[in-house]
């Protein structure tokens, strides 16, 4: 199990050969054979009696920040579960597993934006034929993917390029269904050429810091991806590991402008581009984080979006774990629709 303490004021130590929780009001004892990692937020504490112990078995103490973001992580210096990972995950960077991987994430990501085309679609009676030539678009790039059993010099082109063919339709279905002076030509990044893209770029920043998050806790490395090329402070896992949940940005995105909740004073206009202000930008985020806090159905539960994010973090980092003549845990089922 991983150990969240957030409850302010709790002091971890240690007793008896167990990690001890206390508070104000209460008093708890964990064996340190059920505690995989310890997460402490900056309101809580931990002797260091409690470290000890927690090194002495091979489990990880993950510091966060006020935000609740890692701020920084304590591991046993012999090889443990955290670098086990991280070496297993260079492995797979170089072989079959590591395009497995990414074939799965970009699939899903297809299959989320194909289905997220449906719903809008079956939402407007009458307008059907706006959605039919994308998602078949999208649809087509997904069978794709599986000609994508390429090396790693050349697969990596092959994908980008039918992600573009399926992005081009999806988003220019999406620009078409925008209220008439929020239409948009294409997909903008930095800077972003329109206020649609300027709102949804920055709610995919808000979904970076969540996968990043997820990365870390789960032992990941964020800088060791297997479709985004490595580079200085990259975190190319992070790049990697978005896109099956980029959906949930671009619907938060969709839901702002056809509910007519976005404004033009939210945006800053210039030559340079087009960017969210401090009107803007509020709303944005409480609406993300509104988005990312509803629950939906995940493995026959009921989860938030944002733990689903952390949940098929773990998932990659066990697949990852697992020895080649086993089978290979499952992940990435995000079906909301």
């Amino acid at each position: 199990m991983q150990l969240v303490v957030q409850k302010p004021g709790t002091l971890i130590t240690q007793k008896d050969e167990c990690f001890r929780l206390k508070n104000r009001d209460d008093r708890l004892d964990l064996s340190p054979l059920k505690v995989e990692s310890i997460v402490i937020s900056n309101q809580a504490m931990i002797s260091s009696q409690a470290v000890v112990l927690a090194l002495e078995h091979n489990i990880d103490v993950i510091f966060l920040d006020g935000f609740g973001d890692p701020l920084g992580r304590i591991w046993f210096s012999k090889m443990g579960s955290t670098t086990l990972i991280r070496r297993k995950q260079l492995e797979a960077a170089n072989n079959g597993v590591g395009l497995t991987l990414v074939r799965d994430m970009i699939r899903q990501k297809l299959e989320n934006q194909s289905r997220f085309l449906k719903k809008l679609m079956h939402a407007r009676p009458g307008r059907e034929d706006l959605f039919r030539r994308p998602v078949k678009t999208i649809e087509q790039e997904t069978e794709k993917l599986a000609l994508a059993d390429q090396p790693p010099e050349t697969v990596g082109g092959h994908i980008r390029g039918l992600e573009g063919a399926s992005g081009a339709a999806y988003f220019q279905c999406v620009s078409k269904i925008m209220p008439k002076k929020y239409q948009f030509e294409k997909r903008s990044r930095r800077p972003a050429g329109d206020p649609f893209n300027a709102a949804l770029n920055y709610c995919y920043g808000i979904l970076y810091s969540q996968v990043e998050k997820a990365c870390i806790l789960s032992g990941l490395d964020p800088y060791v991806g297997f479709l985004h090329t490595d580079d200085y402070n990259k975190k190319s896992l992070v790049f990697d590991l978005i896109e099956p949940f980029r959906i949930f940005a671009e619907q938060n995105a969709v839901y702002l402008f056809t509910g007519r909740k976005m404004k033009d004073e939210y945006f800053d206009m210039s030559d340079g581009g087009v960017s969210l202000n401090k009107n803007g930008k509020p709303v944005v985020v409480d609406a993300m984080n509104g988005h990312l806090e509803e629950s939906v159905r995940y493995r026959g539960r009921n989860v938030k979006r944002r733990h689903i994010i952390r949940h098929e973090a773990h998932r990659m980092a066990n697949l990852l774990l697992a020895d080649e003549d086993e089978d290979r845990p499952d992940w990435l089922e995000i079906q909301e629709f």
